[in-house]
């Protein structure tokens, strides 16, 4: 009786992680559609678009239209594929009390990335790989939120925000503008 049910729990075991799936979010920030294969799968992203493409997990192969092939074992449940190798700008998003906006920022890593040509220091870290695992709370040319309610025992709390090139020129253009019309 107890081996069977020691070889029940195994199977349950294999079965369950047998059954999980990987989300890949194929993302195409430029102006002209991108084509990518995953093992057969034709997908055409659209520009400016993601394709959602879901997958079981283990080794599948990329096949990019530079008829670059990467194999990958995909064992996370979220990844962002960047076949056109755009640059994408990844940064924490404060909410909360401006009282404590100095205690977070001076917790913060303080280190120089470049991006876009540019250098710039901060939080910040930039992806430039073909297949990252999602580790943010908002994508590429996903809006965040104005507000985000702070748990009562936390003082604030952050979200971490992907942009794409377009997106940061855009930020940097609105903040320089509401700089402009502060003077």
């Amino acid at each position: 009786m107890k081996k069977l049910l020691i070889l029940s729990i195994l199977s349950l075991t294999v079965f369950s992680s047998c059954s999980s799936k990987v989300d890949l979010a194929i993302d195409n920030p430029t102006d002209v559609s991108v084509e990518v294969v995953v093992d057969t799968l034709r997908v055409l992203v659209p520009p400016k678009d993601v394709v959602w493409v879901e997958m079981g997990p283990g080794e599948h192969q990329l096949t990019l239209e530079n008829d670059s092939i990467i194999k990958y074992n995909f064992t996370e449940s979220v990844y962002m594929i960047n076949p056109s190798l755009s640059e994408y700008l990844v940064a924490d998003e404060y909410y909360g009390p401006p009282a404590f906006q100095d205690s977070y920022t001076s917790s913060l890593p303080n280190k120089e990335v470049t991006f876009l040509g540019m250098t710039i220091e901060g939080n910040y870290n930039v992806l430039t790989d073909v297949i990252n695992k999602v580790t943010w709370d908002y994508g590429p040319r996903e809006t965040l939120p104005e507000m985000v309610e702070v748990d009562a025992d936390e003082s604030y709390t952050t979200l971490v925000k992907v942009y794409d090139s377009v997106e940061f020129m855009n930020l940097m253009l609105s903040s320089y503008n509401d700089y402009s019309e502060d003077e």
